[in-house]
């Protein structure tokens, strides 16, 4: 629970706010409000980005990234460029959204469930004020307060679990599971098939892959699950920590191959 001091900060602020744009004006968003909490969402997401999940603090400052945008929404419309990476970087040539709207989602700006710790190439490269919502009726403007949308990315924290969304093969490359329009968008928008995170992933998805060929063998074995060491392994793989790799691919990986197995199972069992 926030301290009642920085709630009223927060309320005045979105006062403020919501006063320029009735006054036709471009509101301000104080930034500093979040940015304190950057060492909570840190110390939380195991100091991992909420999209990509590679350790942000080994190589990034690390943003504290507002899933949903608060100063401009993007989206692609048929026939946009989404860009390319230019080789041996990491940035995006071509990146070009057609429909853009503002203000965003100006009075999600300082809610707790809309910030995520995220890498700078995940938030500023390819994400950035992409957001894509679920149609129709198509964006036409700005987001209001007032009326709901269906989001379309994938929130590690949110009610739709990404194992069940995204499909990952033994070369870390991730497709959407049954053709799930989260998985496709996320996978687009995040850029989560580009060249220097699918080096990153591979070698963890093969050590999953072996691992859940050598869980299968120990069940055509006849051997008890606590006893399986390819479960085991899985477990192992899968579990959050500082050191974990790609626990979220893992866990999809043990979905995909090893269904009706999901990953709270598998962890009941072993904890």
């Amino acid at each position: 629970m926030l301290n009642p001091t920085f709630e009223a900060r927060v309320q005045a602020e979105r006062d403020k706010i919501r006063a320029a744009i009735l006054a036709g004006q471009v509101p301000r968003i104080e930034k500093t409000l979040w940015q304190d909490f950057k060492v909570d969402f840190s110390l939380q997401q195991q100091g991992k980005c909420g999209y990509c999940e590679i350790n942000v603090m080994v190589g990034h400052f690390g943003d504290v990234e507002h899933f949903a945008p608060k100063n401009e929404v993007a989206e692609f419309n048929a026939g946009d460029n989404e860009g390319s990476e230019i080789e041996g970087l990491a940035s995006l040539k071509g990146r070009s959204p057609s429909l853009k709207v503002a203000p965003g989602y100006w009075w999600l700006a300082y809610e707790w469930e809309n910030y995520l710790l995220s890498c700078g190439i995940c938030n500023q490269t390819w994400k950035n004020s992409l957001f894509p919502v679920k149609h129709p009726p198509p964006r036409a403007g700005a987001p209001l307060e007032t009326v709901p949308e269906s989001f379309l990315l994938l929130n590690p924290y949110g009610t739709r679990d990404p194992a069940r969304h995204l499909r990952f093969d033994i070369n870390g490359f991730v497709e959407p599971r049954n053709s799930s329009i989260y998985g496709r968008e996320t996978i687009r928008t995040c850029g989560l098939n580009r060249l220097a995170l699918l080096n990153a992933r591979q070698p963890v998805a093969e050590r999953a892959f072996a691992a859940v060929v050598d869980a299968q063998l120990a069940e055509q074995d006849g051997v008890a699950p606590a006893d399986n060491e390819g479960l085991q392994d899985l477990h192992r793989m899968g579990q959050d920590g500082k050191t974990a790799v790609h626990p979220g691919m893992v866990r999809a990986i043990i979905l995909a191959e090893l269904e009706p197995l999901t990953w709270e199972v598998l962890d009941a069992l072993f904890a």
